[in-house]
């Protein structure tokens, strides 16, 4: 399975002291310093800023799919939080987020606190081929079948990275080895990096008494100032609350263990499976570009977010008629 690079994880290894909680900031302000903003050297800064954005802009990098890269444009400097309840498609998500960039030919980094490396890239190879990952999980899969996903993993992992749930005996687990790593790829060529799922980094090793609220409050923090300064867009998966707290409207008093994730991100998007119709809805909850409110349904087929059709529909109501002549006793059979 690929990695990362020796070069790319010796700060996880050996992080310098820069990178470190106690990096110390320049409190001191003068005068000087702030009637130099506007002067040749910081307009020629601003010039450079507006041109690197929208040569970003105009590499079209997918997010998902198409009818959510028209609305959410993907690019450096934005954190996008992914929030949904427990088994409402987190993981594939992110699996449909690398597998469009791997399609691109552009890198991305997983750093994976929920599934192995395996999984990851399993997911990717089914979406590729068109089979159902849940099959092989359930050891439903053919053999034949799962020959030819991993016949796909060298191509994928030259373009998806993982750091994975059992690296360096939980590395992903803890606050410090998130802050490493994303450090370590800060000014690589990856066009995203995700995070599945942000709870899931609630350790300290510097701080192991730590609470895991104030654990995750630096976190979002750090990261808040991350991404101000990084190549790469940050997508990170939060889970919501349990049922007790499902009839709150409002999206951050649902977010698990600290809500105030919310504030750092760019767009924040609930997740809002129909298992029914096999339908579902990225309802927008924040988002800086504008489009706050907006819902956009897709159909769920074969592990992808694809647009719904006429035939998409008419396939679940037949399935609907199916299951309630099953129910009844009623099947299809040869007439006598």
């Amino acid at each position: 399975m690929s990695k990362l690079t020796p070069d790319q994880i010796a700060a996880a290894l050996n992080p310098p002291s820069k990178q470190q909680d106690t990096e110390t900031i320049n409190l001191n302000v003068s005068l000087d310093d702030v009637n130099s903003f506007g002067n040749k050297e910081s307009i020629k800064e601003m010039y450079e800023s507006v041109k690197s954005y929208n040569n970003m802009l105009n590499q079209k990098i997918t997010f998902v799919n198409e009818a959510l890269t028209a609305v959410v444009p993907f690019t450096r400097e934005n954190l996008y939080l992914m929030c949904g309840y427990s088994g409402n498609g987190k993981s594939t998500i992110a699996a449909n987020i690398s597998y469009a960039l791997y399609k691109e030919g552009k890198k991305t980094l997983v750093i994976s606190n929920e599934e192995p490396q395996q999984d990851v890239i399993y997911r990717i190879a089914c979406l590729e081929i068109g089979y159902n990952f849940n099959d092989y999980k359930k050891g439903m899969m053919p053999l034949s079948q799962q020959k030819q996903c991993m016949k796909l993993y060298p191509d994928i992992c030259k373009y998806v990275k993982v750091i994975d749930v059992n690296y360096r005996n939980g590395l992903t687990f803890t606050i410090e080895g998130i802050k490493n790593i994303l450090t370590a790829v800060k000014s690589a060529d990856y066009s995203a990096v995700m995070i599945d799922y942000f709870q899931q980094a609630q350790k300290s090793v510097k701080y192991p008494n730590k609470k895991p609220f104030d654990t995750l409050t630096d976190l979002r923090m750090w990261i808040g100032r991350y991404i101000r300064e990084s190549n790469i867009p940050v997508v990170m998966f939060a889970q919501l609350h349990s049922m007790g707290k499902r009839n709150n409207t409002e999206l951050d008093s649902r977010i698990k263990d600290c809500p105030s994730v919310y504030e750092a991100a760019t767009v924040c998007i609930e997740i809002i499976p129909d298992f029914e119709t096999k339908t579902t809805a990225f309802h927008i909850k924040k988002d800086r570009f504008g489009y706050q409110g907006m819902k956009i349904e897709c159909a769920f087929d074969k592990g992808r977010y694809v647009p719904i059709t006429a035939e998409h529909m008419a396939k679940i109501q037949q399935g609907k008629i199916n299951d309630l002549l099953s129910t009844a006793g009623i099947g299809e059979k040869n007439d006598e």
